[in-house]
């Protein structure tokens, strides 16, 4: 499902990148940090919740700020991306 838009395989780089920083990224953290191929935000947000019910994004409470939500990619998207990533 990330590689439905544009900017889906960046977004997968931003996201791991940011969990293995440990970083507290939220929505608009991770909108500025796209680079290419950039959406609108409200599409972008529209994506993040389509892949956060299709079970693809995990949202949870920052541990920094109680008002923020973090995006974690989901186990099985972390494997399939650390697969993809070992092939390159």
């Amino acid at each position: 499902m990330y590689f439905s838009k544009a900017y889906g395989l960046e977004l997968m780089f931003v996201l791991d990148h940011a969990e293995s920083e440990e970083s507290d990224n939220g929505i608009d953290d991770t909108f500025d940090a796209i680079q290419f191929n950039k959406p609108r935000r409200a599409a972008f947000s529209e994506f993040i919740n389509q892949l956060e019910m299709s079970g693809f994004l995990i949202k949870r409470l920052s541990d920094k700020k109680a008002s923020k939500k973090v995006l974690r990619l989901s186990k099985e998207a972390r494997q399939a991306f650390a697969e993809f990533n070992k092939s390159i």
